[in-house]
């Protein structure tokens, strides 16, 4: 059996893991609910966003526990840099990884779309029903990105709390660091704007500091990289 696995702050890793799903025909899973004491899969397809050329920490602590015999791993980045994370993420697991993928789709601090290129990613399917080990090499990581990626984030990134907040705690119960209590960030928040998307009320919103608006601006790569 195959389960598709995600973590999505914004919703752009949950609208591949939704085709994942769909095509495969099996259930769709997001992380912050997955149990360790559930059975596990044969086949997991893992997707997760790329934060600042790394592996976000729910996900890390995920793929930890993942057990399935098999693993595909999608990483979805804002076409600007993926840096290392599908070889970093083949290390982490159990499994053999018999597939990987780099799905360029929109930056989720520049609000963009959620369109990808899905005939792009059929191969994968196919590698789902007929599982063999894939050569995942690595590839170039900014030598300064494992440093302090969360603080970075919150430099770049500031959430606002506004008058339309109720004290709902909605937000506090999607964040999956723990980060926040009653629409007030705290030091552990990582950026993914889970917060600002569960919000009911709109009462949160975000903003870009200026360091990374121009970072932002830079070349964007739109091709998808695959390894099978």
């Amino acid at each position: 059996m195959t389960a598709v696995y995600y973590f999505s702050g914004s919703g752009h890793s949950l609208a591949v893991a939704d085709f994942f799903a769909k095509q495969l025909n099996c259930k769709l899973v997001e992380m912050g609910s997955y149990a360790i004491t559930e059975p596990h899969e044969d086949v997991a397809v893992v997707v997760f966003p790329v934060y600042c050329q790394n592996i976000p920490q729910p996900v890390k602590v995920f793929l930890k526990g993942l057990t399935s015999r098999y693993v595909i791993l999608i990483a979805t980045y804002g076409r600007i840099s993926y840096g290392n994370v599908i070889f970093e993420a083949s290390k982490t697991v159990r499994g053999e990884v018999i597939a990987g993928a780099y799905v360029p789709i929109g930056h989720t601090f520049l609000n963009g779309d959620f369109s990808f290129d899905e005939s792009t990613l059929l191969p994968i399917l196919e590698r789902a029903q007929d599982p063999r080990k894939a050569y995942i090499p690595k590839t170039r990581k900014n030598p300064l990105a494992d440093i302090l990626p969360a603080w970075r984030s919150r430099v770049g990134v500031k959430i606002i709390k506004t008058d339309k907040c109720l004290k709902c705690r909605q937000c506090e119960k999607s964040c999956p660091m723990g980060a926040i209590k009653n629409g007030v960030i705290g030091k552990k928040c990582i950026r993914c704007l889970r917060c600002v998307t569960a919000c009911p009320h709109k009462a949160l919103q975000f903003k870009n500091r200026w360091i990374l608006d121009n970072y932002l601006k830079r070349y964007s790569k739109d091709e998808p990289k695959l390894y099978l």
